[in-house]
């Protein structure tokens, strides 16, 4: 049996030339199972193993610290700047390749974990600039907004469940809380680096403020919800 529109020839049973991809149909001959006239060998695909590509990436990120470090020690006998270069890059790691060594990524634990690697960094350059800015300033300002985005995450993951609208409660109470944290860093740097108090705060405070109100006033109103969805596709 042949195709009739390339005249390969064909198996019996067969529904479709695997040329042309034409359907083929004989009311007459009955199916029968047979071995392909072709065979047919699989494409494997070649893909990074996860342990694979772990060793990339510290291998990536663990060279140019060496190397900095090796240059700094060779030109000034002691580590100068290459202290920046390999906080830098080691806080860079847990950012991305830290969540690697994890079977489930969970956002509640590498987010946090992220934060405070750029929070270790900032302790570094306090250290290593004599500033004393880190205790008064940073640690304060960074430790709230990492609370507030753990926060966040965590109500998001596990409270919304079958309830979407929920989500508004959660972004309108963070973008009021983020408001309130605007007054806390003019604060700080006033204690910190004894800048006066020009309470520009006040303006990030309000509008933040609004559009938190706004997010809870739409997460109450069903009606306001629907009628959201329906003019702005929200």
């Amino acid at each position: 049996m042949y195709c009739v529109n390339c005249g390969v020839e064909l198996q019996k049973g067969i529904q479709k030339c695997p040329l042309c991809g034409i359907r083929v149909y004989h009311p007459d001959i009955k199916e029968t199972p047979e071995p392909p006239l072709y065979p047919r060998f699989a494409e494997t695909e070649e893909t990074f193993t996860p342990g694979a590509l772990q060793f990339i990436l510290g291998f990536v990120f663990l060279l140019p610290i060496v190397l900095c470090l090796l240059i700094d020690l060779h030109t000034h006998k002691e580590v100068i700047w290459s202290g920046y270069v390999a906080v830098s890059l080691g806080a860079l790691y847990l950012m991305v390749g830290f969540p690697l060594w994890f079977k489930h990524k969970n956002p509640v634990i590498f987010v946090p974990v992220a934060m405070a690697a750029a929070l270790l960094v900032s302790l570094y350059v306090s250290l290593k600039t004599g500033g004393g800015w880190f205790l008064s300033f940073a640690f304060p300002v960074g430790g709230a907004l990492i609370l507030l985005v753990e926060a966040f995450i965590t109500l998001c993951r596990y409270t919304i469940g079958e309830y979407p609208h929920r989500v508004l409660y959660i972004i309108g109470g963070a973008v009021i809380l983020l408001g309130g944290l605007c007054i806390l860093i003019e604060f700080l740097i006033q204690v910190t680096f004894k800048v006066p108090m020009t309470w520009w705060s006040i303006y990030p405070m309000t509008a933040l403020g609004l559009i938190g109100i706004f997010f809870l006033i739409v997460a109450a109103n069903q009606k306001l919800r629907r009628t959201l969805h329906r003019k702005l596709f929200l």
